[in-house]
């Protein structure tokens, strides 16, 4: 159950860190930093770190693909 909210969790932020990197560089400064811009290599830092979170739950869902085959009509 807890591999599944990993899972979940992996696509959700890895989509929305690659969707709004700018607004993931606010979350992770907003105590440091005041009135700041992130630099551009921020930005293609963050929308990389969101692929290879996507990346990484696709990984993580493979094992489980050959166990929800099986419970199906494809046995």
């Amino acid at each position: 159950m807890i591999m599944v909210l990993i899972i979940a969790f992996c696509f959700w932020f890895g989509g929305y860190a690659f969707k709004n990197p700018e607004k993931v560089w606010e979350y992770q400064h907003f105590l440091t930093v005041k009135d700041g811009t992130p630099t551009l290599f921020s930005i293609y830092f963050i929308k990389a770190c969101g692929i290879l979170l996507i990346v990484t739950a696709i990984g993580m869902l493979l094992p489980f693909i050959e166990v929800i085959l099986d419970k199906t009509i494809f046995k």
